[in-house]
């Protein structure tokens, strides 16, 4: 057993020495960065330590395992310039571990053809799509261990111009014996560049860790803290610090701050993200629980973004 710990460990990390020295640049399918869940999100997304619900398909496939029962999620989140975006997930414990599903799609509203001859438009109109679908298997190696793996399908959708691209997801999470410290490491979007037209791009590959405790546990407060390190192959690292508030599981308040890079430079130059907050309710119906999530995260000078996202856990 300590051999397939001390294997996933390295199947994680050998990408990593690959794409080590990668310089900042552009990369294909950037939606894929996207992280779904107003919880989540209310986080500053510091959550693969966390991992411990239908998210998890995207935050850390590795905690799915740990589900005890069938979960449903699905969210929404509006951009601006008529970009929505939007995901559903679910989830049921099978052969032996978990199983999921997850969809996600980024897309914009119908916009008008223009050109030279006709700068008001041409009558015809136009959308662009960006969508991902994949199935997920998690499962528990000990009673501490546990590993997951997505395969997804990427696809582009510009008017008459198309991509199709792959990837995988790989994550591992070991709760410590550490009080109740849990560590995940995860390496996201593994797969071959995709190509659009004429030009093929690398996807937004990276390897995470992350870490979560409770600071505070009683009868009826929980209070978890969560870190997050980010290394991409398009961009400098990215930290996240995030923070829940769960008044006896029924009501919960969040929060979290996002940068990107080390110095107050680069942290000024690349930064687009900074903090963000939200809530969420849990209630009991009918033998399941009903999860309701806020989420508002700051962009700067950009725009600020509201998100919204339900679950059902049976």
């Amino acid at each position: 057993m300590k051999r397939a710990i001390l294997g996933a460990c390295l199947l994680l990390f050998l990408p990593v020495m690959i794409f080590a020295q990668a310089k900042v640049g552009t990369s294909q399918a950037q939606f894929l960065e996207i992280g779904p869940g107003a919880r989540s999100s209310g986080m500053a997304g510091a959550f693969l330590g966390v991992a411990d619900d239908i998210t998890a398909i995207y935050y850390n496939p590795a905690g799915l395992a740990r589900l005890t029962g069938a979960e449903f999620g699905a969210g929404y989140l509006k951009y601006p310039a008529g970009i929505n975006y939007s995901y559903a997930a679910a989830a049921y414990p099978a052969f032996g571990g978990v199983i999921g599903s997850a969809f996600y799609n980024l897309g914009t509203d119908k916009m008008p053809v223009r050109n030279p001859s006709h700068p008001e438009g041409t009558g015809q109109t136009f959308s662009a799509n960006d969508m991902a679908c994949g199935m997920t298997y998690s499962r528990m190696l000990t009673d501490r261990f546990s590993v997951g793996i997505t395969a997804k399908f990427i696809g582009e959708f510009y008017e008459d111009e198309t991509a199709y691209g792959w990837a995988v997801d790989i994550g591992t999470f070991y709760q410590t014996q550490f009080k109740s410290l849990r560590l995940g490491m995860m390496l996201s979007n593994f797969g071959p560049d995709m190509k659009f037209i004429e030009q093929s791009y690398p996807i937004p590959m990276a390897f995470q860790f992350g870490m979560a405790a409770e600071v505070l546990q009683d009868a009826n407060n929980r209070l978890t803290l969560s870190l997050l390190g980010l290394h991409p192959n398009d961009n400098l690292e990215k930290f996240g610090f995030g923070v829940e508030y769960a008044f006896r599981e029924y009501a919960f308040l969040r929060a979290g701050y996002r940068l990107t890079g080390y110095s107050f430079k680069d942290i000024d130059k690349y930064n687009s993200e900074g903090f963000s907050f939200g809530g969420g309710i849990s209630v009991p119906v009918a033998m399941k629980k009903v999860c309701l999530d806020y989420a508002y995260t700051d962009f700067g000078s950009l725009t600020s973004l509201h998100r919204v996202s339900f679950g059902f856990k049976f």
